[in-house]
Order: C-alpha cells, then sequence, then structure tokens
C-alpha cells in the first residue's frame, strides 16, 4: 500500500498536464501496489484512450466496474469497446450500464443514444425517458425519443389505449363550428369530419363571414344543438379512424379537451410558460410539403389533465361548460389569443381542461406571431395583468416522416414507449475478472 499513493499522485498530475505515456505508467504501477482499486484501473483506461489502445482502455474499464467502479465505467467500456471496433462487446457493456443510467447524469443521454446504435431499442427508450422525466431541462433527451419512435414505427403494435369513461355521461350530438371563407379546405374539412364520425350524430355550422373568431364562434354555439361543441380550424385533418369514440370519452373526463395546451400560464400566449408545462401531440403538414412533422411536447398520454390554457386549433367542450363561458368578441376583435383567453378564464372557473393526444391532428400552419399578434397581446395583458412574466423557453420536439401512416405509427410507438417505462430497467451485473465488457464516462478519477 505505501507505494500507491505517489503512484497515484504523480500519474494524476501526469493526467492534468497530458502526459498520457506517464500517467499510464504510473497507472500501472498504481495497480501492482493496489490491484483492486477502481481509481487506479480508471486512470489506466483513461490514459490508453487517449494513446490509441481502446481495447486496452475497455478491458482496464471492465478491471474497474468488476472491482466496484460506478456505472460509468461500464458506459465508457461500451465507448471504447465501439472505437475498438467490437460492437458485440460494446453493447454488452451499454445493457449493463442501461441498469444504472439514473447515475449517469448527463450522460444518460450519449447512453441511450449509444443502445439505439446499437439496436437495443426497448432499453434506449427507457433510459431516454427516465432521463427527460427526471431532468424538465434535458431537452436532447425528449428529442432523441421522438426521433427514435420515429425510427422505430414500424414496430408499434397496438394503437393508444382508449380511456374508460369517466363521471359524466359521453355526448349524443357533437357539433362542429367552423369559421371559413375557403370553399375548399371547408369542403376537406368536412369530408375528415364526415368519415372519422361516420355513424356518429354531429353536424357541421359553417360561420363564412365572422368578424372575428369570438363573434364567428359565439354565433355558431348559437346556431349549435349538439351537447358537445367542437371549435375547430379550417385547416386541419383527423387522422385517428376511431376519434370520435376517443373524444366521447375524454369529454367523460373534461370540461374542454384540446390537442394541445399547458398546466401553467404565465403571458399572452398558451405556450408562454415554456417547458416542461406544455402537452400535446400535434403533427404540421403544409401544402407542398413532402413529410409530415411529428410534434410531441410531452410524453405524457393519451390524456393529460389539469391543462390552464389549450390552443385553439382544436378544442371540443361540453355544452354547459361552453355557455358558462363565451368567448370575449368585445376585447379580442381579430384572429389572436381568444384561445388562451377563453381557456384560462374556464380554468379559472373550476372546469376541468385536458389535452388528447390520441386523435392524430395534423394543421397546416404553425401560426403567426407578428404586428397584428402583438396588439392583441397587449390587449391581453391588460386584461389580466397578472400574467406579466417573461417567457419561457418552448421547446418542440419533432421528427419528419413521409405519409400519414407514417404519423399515426409514430404516435403508437411513441405512446407505447412512454407506457413502457413503468417497467424497471433491470440491475446492472458487472463483469467477472476475464470477462471483458463494460462501460465508464469520461474524466479522472
Amino acid at each position: 500500500m505505501t507505494g500507491a499513493t505517489p503512484s497515484r499522485d504523480r500519474g494524476l498530475a501526469a493526467w492534468r498536464e497530458a502526459r498520457y505515456a506517464d500517467a499510464l505508467d504510473h497507472a500501472r504501477a498504481w495497480i501492482a501496489a493496489e490491484p483492486r482499486s477502481p481509481q487506479a484501473h480508471q486512470l489506466a483506461d483513461q490514459a490508453m484512450a487517449r494513446l490509441g489502445d481502446p481495447a486496452g482502455a475497455a478491458r482496464s474499464y471492465e478491471s474497474a466496474e468488476s472491482l466496484g467502479g460506478d456505472v460509468a465505467c461500464a458506459f465508457n467500456a461500451g465507448n471504447a469497446w465501439m472505437a475498438a471496433g467490437d460492437p458485440g462487446r460494446a453493447a454488452a457493456a451499454w445493457r449493463r450500464a442501461a441498469g444504472g443510467a439514473d447515475a449517469l447524469g448527463k450522460h444518460a443521454l450519449a447512453l441511450g443514444k449509444a443502445l439505439a446504435t446499437a439496436g437495443e431499442r426497448e432499453l434506449a427508450a427507457r433510459v431516454l425517458v427516465s432521463l427527460a422525466r427526471r431532468d424538465p431541462s434535458a431537452y436532447a433527451a425528449m428529442r432523441a425519443v421522438v426521433d427514435l419512435a420515429a425510427a422505430d414505427r414500424g414496430a408499434a403494435a397496438t394503437a393508444l389505449s382508449l380511456e374508460a369513461p369517466g363521471p359524466l355521461a359521453p355526448p349524443s350530438l357533437f357539433s362542429f363550428v367552423v369559421c371559413s371563407i375557403d370553399e375548399e379546405k371547408f369542403a376537406a374539412l368536412s369530408r375528415t369530419i364526415a368519415t372519422r364520425f361516420a355513424g356518429v350524430p354531429h353536424e357541421v355550422v359553417r360561420i363564412p363571414d365572422a368578424t372575428s373568431l369570438c363573434e364567428g364562434y359565439n354565433r355558431g354555439f348559437a346556431r349549435s344543438r349538439g351537447d358537445a361543441v367542437v371549435y375547430c380550424h379550417d385547416d386541419i385533418d383527423l387522422l385517428a379512424p376511431d376519434a370520435a369514440p376517443r373524444l366521447a370519452r375524454h369529454l367523460t373526463h373534461a370540461d374542454f379537451v384540446g390537442v394541445a395546451g399547458a398546466t401553467r400560464v404565465t403571458g399572452p400566449a398558451v405556450f408562454w410558460a415554456g417547458h416542461p408545462w406544455l402537452h400535446g401531440w400535434v403533427t404540421y403538414h403544409a401544402p407542398g410539403d413532402a413529410d409530415y412533422e411529428v410534434t410531441a411536447m410531452s410524453l405524457d398520454a393519451p390524456l393529460v389533465t389539469g391543462i390552464a390554457a389549450l390552443d385553439g386549433v382544436f378544442v371540443a367542450c361540453r355544452r354547459d361548460a361552453a355557455a358558462a363561458v363565451p368567448y370575449d368578441e368585445a376585447t379580442f376583435d381579430g384572429f389572436h389569443l381568444y384561445d388562451l383567453d377563453v381557456s384560462y378564464r374556464a380554468h379559472r372557473a373550476g372546469f376541468r381542461l385536458a389535452v388528447a393526444c390520441d386523435l392524430g391532428i395534423v394543421h397546416e400552419s404553425k401560426g403567426d406571431f407578428g404586428a397584428e399578434w402583438s396588439r392583441y397581446a397587449a390587449r391581453f395583458r391588460t386584461k389580466f395583468p397578472e400574467l406579466s412574466a417573461a417567457q419561457g423557453s418552448p421547446h418542440f420536439y419533432a421528427a419528419r416522416v413521409p405519409t400519414a401512416a407514417d404519423v399515426l405509427a409514430t404516435q403508437r410507438r411513441l405512446a407505447e414507449i412512454a407506457a413502457g417505462q413503468g417497467r424497471r430497467i433491470p440491475a446492472r451485473t458487472p463483469p467477472g475478472p476475464r470477462r471483458m465488457r463494460g462501460e465508464t464516462h469520461p474524466g479522472v478519477p
């Protein structure tokens, strides 16, 4: 033991000074004095990695792992084996690292991506979702989950599960209220509604001459007869074949159901509070676009409750709730902020708001936040002076897929990935002294 300290100190000093050959020599002397020191093996493996000996580094990482080194040893061993051209040993090391992925911190993202590259998609998904849920600032992890779902969409086995009926009776008649001056868009939307709500009592109330969305929606509501009213834009599509029963069931749990929203309101936009308050899955597909842009703002599905504000692209509500909270056409006499105002007032009035992720909504537009929006944002701030926080950082995680069928498959796979995270990641089993497998994280002991 007496020779260990000088060797350790000299080895670490050499490492800090980028004298990697000297660091390796001192590490080997340290190992000779303390053969069961994980830190000594970690210094050796990192020196060998810098000296261009990845296989030697991998073996040393695994020695450190077998002697009680942390999960990072297994992670780095996988990286080293991959650099050495041995993907089989790399994958085995990464699998072991997954059992302690929560302790890897920011390196868990790299582990998740490495597992995906190695074909360990289920394990990769568990690592990435765990990271995304554990750390709301891990935006790249959420993006990686969405990308993984898109890449693995062919493996989707089942649709999103329907929610069980709630305490409220399901609607018996749906009234779609649409403000539209575009004959082609309205015809396309009417066909979509007729297809998705075939066999379900429904009506479409068109307002072709609305002076504002608030005025048009209030007028449309007065003309409607349904016990469920759906306010929606005319440039949307509903991809889910069973959108009607899904929406009906969601309305047994909530008074207002949208497809994108936030659990916190801090300023003049639904998404003002930023991540991680945002929820919903919406796909964008403008005319002429080759691909669909599948966007997910959270991993919660199929129904997210506790919502405080809803985006107005598609909002379904129970008739009594809609009657209690009409649109404010005096203040919002244009085409902006109508949705945030009415949904936030509904939330403050005690109505239950939710976001549905399973309807397969496709929208042509991503919105316009120009000078006209700013004018109505000022009106909103005047009406709600308490909502004056600085804008947060919203993150929209999107993957591009070629067809509408791919959109649904990606969303199903994303739902499966999210739901599967209740299963515990198996604890890692360190290799024995002669089993050449393992991983570790960058840095000196």
